[in-house]
């Protein structure tokens, strides 16, 4: 292999090469190679390096360049502490959690989530209390993304009065916030009140999944409502039967259609997505491309939403990449789906760099 002169950027490239092929001997050689000529990797691709061990398995390693790195910033936390979390050392990770607090750095969204995950595997209430309590301090209990997580988290301590307050304080609620208060009534019991909310669900016009569908079935197993049992079972067969009946009319219409615009592109492409074949939703995105078809937000939002479906990082990366080259990247509903690609992928670091990008940009219009 042909290395570079010392390029902090060209070494975070082909190390992040090393994590998606997972190829621990030439991450290893690039981390000697790197150390022979100073290891003078900036701190964007030392967390790069800190990651690559992290998904090797190599905790240790990991570990001991995080100690050794000359700055850290919350992303190497939140990486490191996620090599914690995955290797069920979640002491360590907590208490890497109150060193980031200790030392200043930025307590965002994806720290909360991911403390949060620890809380719901080890069941630790008390400090679940003292981790909403700084969510709440620092204004993040209106986020859908915190919320959500606190949500789950007081459902498995049992605390379902505590999980209705942060699902009332969400500023806007998404199917996984409904989703996810539906499920906790249903798993604590609270069996009539998860059916409530499932009928509000449904007037608010929210599309029910079938995680909430399991939800519901619970409460009616639970209240021996039989019969409302039967009404959800159809509700939820008539929504798949529509959905299959909408889509595959529309694609007979589409093929046959002399004239395909970026609109019908799209149409199908979202249709595909809501009705959960986002295998076929990612392949009519390459003919859309390769029809020279000039792709929109609509359809990166829609193809990234189908990545993240399949924790399919390699193609959202490149879809990620062709949104960059038509700044769609920085379209606000294109900018969240790529967060959550990342985020679903398990790459907390890459969330957070397109988080902080649409971060700016708001600044930058709120300034012009």
């Amino acid at each position: 292999m042909s290395l570079p002169q010392f390029d902090s950027y060209a070494y975070g490239a082909m190390l992040r090469d090393c994590i998606q092929t997972g190829d621990l001997f030439v991450g290893k050689t690039l981390h000697c190679e790197i150390l022979k000529k100073g290891n003078c990797l900036d701190l964007f691709a030392h967390n790069i390096l800190l990651d690559f061990y992290v998904k090797s398995d190599a905790l240790s390693d990991a570990s001991k360049i995080f100690d050794e790195m000359p700055e850290r910033n919350t992303i190497s936390f939140v990486t490191l502490i996620q090599g914690y979390a995955q290797s069920f050392q979640l002491v360590e990770a907590f208490e890497l959690f109150f060193r980031l607090h200790r030392e200043g750095h930025e307590l965002n969204p994806f720290v909360f989530t991911t403390i949060l995950k620890l809380i719901i595997g080890m069941e630790w209430e008390k400090l679940g209390y003292c981790i909403h309590a700084c969510i709440f301090k620092l204004g993040l209990d209106s986020n859908a993304f915190v919320g959500t997580a606190l949500i789950d988290a007081y459902s498995v301590c049992g605390h379902v009065d505590s999980a209705r307050q942060v699902f009332d304080a969400i500023a806007y609620k998404d199917m996984v916030s409904w989703t996810g208060m539906v499920a906790c009534y249903a798993e604590n019991d609270h069996f009539e009140d998860s059916l409530q909310l499932f009928s509000q669900m449904r007037m608010a016009g929210f599309r029910p999944n079938h995680f909430t569908f399991t939800g519901v079935l619970k409460a009616c197993i639970g209240l021996e409502a039989f019969d409302v049992g039967k009404g959800v079972h159809g509700c939820a067969l008539k929504l798949v039967m529509n959905l299959i009946f909408m889509v595959e009319n529309s694609m007979e219409l589409f093929m046959e259609s002399p004239n395909r615009n970026e609109v019908a592109w799209n149409t199908m492409i979202v249709a595909y997505v809501q009705s959960g074949d986002v295998e076929k939703a990612l392949s009519l995105f390459k003919n859309m491309l390769a029809c020279q078809v000039q792709a929109t937000e609509v359809t990166y939002s829609s193809a990234l939403c189908a990545c993240a479906s399949l924790a399919a990082m390699e193609p959202g990366i490149q879809i990620h990449s062709l949104s960059v080259k038509t700044i769609y990247d920085r379209d606000t509903v294109v900018g969240n789906a790529l967060i959550d690609m990342y985020a679903k992928c398990g790459s907390i670091k890459d969330a957070r760099l397109v988080f902080d990008m649409l971060n700016e940009l708001m600044k930058f219009r709120g300034m012009l």
